[in-house]
């Protein structure tokens, strides 16, 4: 029998395994420190916005990031502690600094590391896009603290 016909059976196995110690399901993302937010998405004591983190093999989604409602999609990096996801929808209706938008796009990216099983910090960017006018054009970067079911990793040694 071939190598070949040993190992690719043994790799499509391990792909769809989640090896990673970060839990699935539900995560609130918290804002720990605003670095920009030229549209003014952020007011004080808001929260950002839910989603829920999937985990096949290397492969990250979180779906239903209530930001309009996107899905993000990435993989966890060398290592295994860090993941990044991004996601965009297009042709979105907002408010940016008290006025409605029309926007091109909306994109947003996570940089985040594992902390333990059921938290997550990273970094967060959403861009609004939009050919005009300017004053629809901005961006909201900022630290965040995601955690699942308020279980933080100080409340679950």
């Amino acid at each position: 029998m071939s190598t070949h016909r040993v190992l690719l059976p043994a790799l499509l196995a391990t792909l769809g395994c989640n090896t990673f110690i970060q839990n699935p399901g539900l995560y609130e993302l918290e804002p720990v420190e605003v670095l920009r937010d030229d549209c003014s998405l952020l007011s004080p004591g808001m929260d950002f916005w839910d989603g829920s983190l999937l985990i096949s093999g290397q492969v990250v989604r979180m779906v239903d990031f209530e930001l309009l409602n996107m899905q993000l999609i990435g993989r966890f990096l060398a290592g295994g502690e860090t993941f990044t996801v991004d996601g965009s929808v297009a042709n979105a209706k907002v408010i940016v600094n008290g006025q409605e938008c029309l926007l091109d796009q909306v994109s947003v990216h996570i940089d985040a590391a594992t902390v333990c099983e059921s938290e997550f910090k990273g970094t967060l960017r959403v861009r609004y896009e939009a050919r005009r006018p300017d004053s629809c054009v901005c961006e909201l970067w900022a630290k965040f603290n995601a955690v699942q079911d308020s279980l933080t990793c100080a409340a679950n040694p």
